[in-house]
């Protein structure tokens, strides 16, 4: 019974309605604690839930304190170096990250890949995940050279794990194109990007929305680089495709502010007016 309710408020949570999870998920929290608070599995279980609930709407403060005590269950009736130790670990990683609290998240973050790599093993696809969490936080901090291993690390683990072309190794070509960028190493960032455009457009077809965030990225360092009349291209099929996948909505301005931007900065002045001109009728 307890279980079923999980699954109603883990498909609430995917449908986007926040509200209906978060009164179901504390309902079922209550229940548990009530009737049977020796199922540790399953009061951890409906803290996490909770807390995912409240990371998505950015209530952090509540989703914090929920996580710190599912982690407390874990380590004390599975130990320290649990994979469900692992997965709480990385969930206050992530929060933390949010919050601003970058050391804390790099802490959390180490040590739930240290717990995935000894006890799953070091080519667990979750080890894809910790790293790519690390190298995020590590960037932030600007702790380049550290950010550079674990992004590389992270990609031959999904190359490995996934195959070539799968969606895993677009996003972590994705990510290290972003520290090259980052780096004004344009000459390999480019071919990162290239390469997870190809992959995006394999995978989920030309006119997904996934195909504009790669075009947008390309775009970026092409415009870095001085490739302006590509970027503008790459930008302009971007557009498209966000207004063709959401109409006039947020996404879609902002996708053209950003055109728009991107007019301006490379000297079309009468193009970034007529973007512009556009976004006051919307």
């Amino acid at each position: 019974m307890i279980e079923e309710t999980n699954r109603k408020v883990v498909e609430l949570f995917r449908s986007g309605k926040y509200s209906e999870a978060e009164s179901l998920a504390l309902e079922v929290l209550q229940n548990v604690e009530r009737e049977d608070e020796s199922d540790f599995h399953q009061v951890a279980t409906c803290l996490n839930n909770l807390a995912e609930i409240y990371r998505a709407q950015q209530r952090l403060e509540e989703a914090i304190p929920l996580w710190k005590r599912a982690l407390t269950l874990r380590e004390k009736k599975q130990g320290l170096q649990h994979p469900e130790v692992a997965i709480i670990l990385n969930n206050l990683g992530g929060a933390q990250f949010e919050k601003g609290d970058y050391r804390q998240a790099d802490v959390f973050f180490r040590r739930a890949l240290q717990i995935l790599e000894n006890v799953v093993g070091p080519e667990s696809p979750a080890v894809i995940s910790c790293l790519n969490n690390l190298a995020a936080v590590n960037m932030t901090m600007e702790r380049y050279p550290v950010v550079k291993t674990y992004y590389e690390k992270a990609l031959m683990l999904a190359e490995k794990l996934r195959g070539p072309e799968s969606v895993e190794v677009g996003l972590s070509l994705n990510s290290l194109a972003g520290y090259y960028e980052k780096m004004e190493r344009y000459a390999e960032s480019e071919p990162l990007y290239r390469r997870a455009l190809e992959i995006a457009e394999k995978n989920f077809g030309p006119h997904h929305p996934h195909v504009a965030t790669s075009l947008t990225n390309l775009a970026s360092v092409l415009t870095g680089a001085g490739g302006y009349d590509e970027a503008e291209n790459l930008l302009l099929r971007a557009s498209e495709i966000i207004e063709k996948n959401y109409g006039s909505s947020m996404l879609t301005r902002s996708s053209l502010e950003n055109l728009a931007e991107f007019y301006s900065g490379v000297g079309k002045a009468e193009e970034a007016a007529k973007i512009r001109a556009r976004l006051e009728q919307m």
